[in-house]
């Protein structure tokens, strides 16, 4: 029996879908449960396996196509099938199933015009008949005139000085510069709006620190030169690990906003933003405060890999509990970053510089360092909580010894 494929909802904030590419052409033989399609959503692209066997009839909606969820995006049968009729009988059941839905149908009066409006405007003004009509055509607001008839009437006279006019004032003098228009992506639409209700609904406000990075590069080059290539970490790797056992000391920050209380995490599940073509992910380290560092570096390349392949599954990405952004690598000295709702906090880390360092003694030295920026929610995190956990990150940068110790 022929089966009409829809556009699923593969997230919980998914509003609807587009299609990245069919892995199936039409005409091809295809398994029920085997990848037919890459399907582009708010978060991710996702491979969307085929509900049922069959041959692939039609595709509907082609690559880069978009569509509501639930809508039809091809249709499955035996090849002997024709999938128009398979499409107009799911139609005449939809229809069906919609009129019944609709029996109470509400009719909604369509708002008038700003040209009906203004018409209507116009008619409580004097003026004279032709006047209004030519008011009507030219779109003029008879109540910005005054009348030179009799006893103030608006007459035909006066609508020409004021064509004249107005005429005069839509005249360009110069050119419009020309403009791209680039389709937005889900993942685009996504960012966009949770990055303003993050803004318009968390109280932000900003901690920053520089910290030494002497001795944490040190100890790095060092160790790193001890380990076989698999087992190689990064500096970035390296602020995953002392931040995690920093919250584990800190826990108000490892939390969220929830109304009618403040939750808080007993594991540290780390999101690291990952910069994409189409937008920007925070796939999600979880127990990170439980990974050595060695773990934590095969696991972030393993979620930067897969997130730059855009193969991320709703488990890699959801339930973070604090977020990291590194922009250092990008040559970026110091940046506020928006926290990534519902946590209570982001770390903006920035580039380690060459950095001249006065001396209590007088003496002027350069040291290695490195500003960190914290974006607290303030309905969670209050100033003098979110200076001691920076003080507490302090301490491991400067000593990364200390966070085995002391974490």
């Amino acid at each position: 029996m022929a089966t009409v494929m829809e556009m699923p909802k593969l997230s919980d904030t998914m509003k609807e879908g587009a299609i990245a590419r069919w892995l199936k052409k039409e005409g091809d033989k295809i398994s029920a449960g085997s990848p037919v399609i890459e399907i582009e959503t708010d978060k991710a692209t996702m491979e969307y396996e085929a509900p049922s066997g069959g041959v692939l009839l039609k595709i509907l909606v082609g690559d880069g196509g978009k569509c509501a969820l639930q809508a039809p995006i091809a249709v499955i049968g035996k090849a002997d099938e024709k999938w128009e009729d398979v499409i107009a009988k799911y139609n005449e059941k939809k229809s069906s199933v919609k009129q019944v839905a609709n029996q109470d149908k509400v009719v909604h009066k369509t708002a008038p015009t700003v040209q009906q409006t203004q018409a209507q405007s116009n008619e409580l003004v004097k003026a004279s008949p032709l006047a209004k009509k030519i008011a009507a055509d030219k779109g003029i607001d008879l109540k910005t005139l005054s009348g030179s008839g009799p006893n103030g009437r608006i007459i035909q006279r006066d609508l020409d000085s004021a064509s004249s006019t107005a005429t005069a004032k839509t005249v360009s003098t110069y050119a419009a510069a020309e403009v791209e228009r680039i389709p937005l992506t889900n993942m685009r639409k996504t960012i966009a709006r949770r990055l303003c209700e993050s803004v318009n609904t968390a109280p932000h406000f900003y901690l920053s620190l520089s910290v030494n990075m002497t001795n944490l590069l040190n100890w790095r080059k060092d160790t790193v030169a001890k380990l076989s290539a698999e087992e190689k970490f990064s500096v970035n790797d390296v602020v995953i690990f002392l931040t995690s056992r920093a919250l584990k000391r800190h826990p108000a920050i490892n939390a969220s906003w929830k109304e009618d209380f403040i939750e808080q995490y007993r594991d540290v599940h780390m999101s690291v933003a990952v910069a994409l073509p189409n937008g920007l992910m925070t796939p999600v380290v979880r127990h990170a405060d439980k990974l050595n560092i060695i773990q934590i570096a095969q696991e972030t390349k393993r979620l930067v890999k897969i997130a730059k392949d855009g193969k991320l599954q709703p488990s890699d990405y959801a339930g973070g509990t604090f977020s990291i952004s590194n922009l250092g690598m990008s040559g970026i000295e110091e940046f506020t970053a928006i926290i990534n709702p519902p946590q209570a906090a982001i770390l903006a880390v920035g580039s380690t510089i060459a950095t001249p360092v006065a001396y209590d003694d007088g003496e002027i030295g350069v040291e290695q360092r490195m500003k960190l920026t914290l974006s607290c929610d303030h309905r969670v995190i209050d100033g003098a909580v979110g200076s001691e956990f920076l003080k507490t990150l302090k301490l491991y940068f400067e000593d990364p010894m200390s966070a085995l110790f002391l974490g």
